[in-house]
């Protein structure tokens, strides 16, 4: 289950950098529509769009770069051997926020693994 954890979060990583980089695009061209709307006097209601456009491409940039830094966070724990489960949680809950179904499988992976190496470790009685 280890494996199929740093597995889910590496596939959630690439897709990560690809969607930053689809997300910097949009960015891009709802800037391009600003400088179009204003230049030909458009209305405040398509000016605000495109602001909005903007604002949120921004925000799903800021919100896709955290979840590549904490994958990465959760992938070195997992290799040193730290059997925490905050990475994992964390994980789950930006893979929500975030709608990326990878990183809410490796969370969901790393946490079983976590609680089947625990219950290997306990003497049983």
């Amino acid at each position: 289950m280890r494996n199929s954890s740093q597995i889910m979060y590496k596939i959630g990583r690439i897709f990560s950098f690809i969607l930053v980089g689809l997300y910097a695009l949009l960015a891009i061209l709802n800037t391009i529509w600003l400088i179009v709307h204003i230049v030909d006097g458009a209305s405040a209601a398509g000016i605000t769009s495109d602001v909005l456009g903007i604002v949120f491409a921004l925000i799903w940039i800021a919100l896709t770069i955290v979840c590549i830094v904490l994958a990465t966070k959760a992938i070195k724990d997992m290799q040193e051997d730290a059997k925490n489960n905050q990475p994992h949680i964390i994980m789950i809950v930006f893979g929500a926020i975030c709608g990326d179904v990878f990183y809410v499988l490796g969370g969901i992976f790393g946490l079983i693994a976590n609680n089947q190496e625990k219950n290997e470790e306990q003497p049983k009685e």
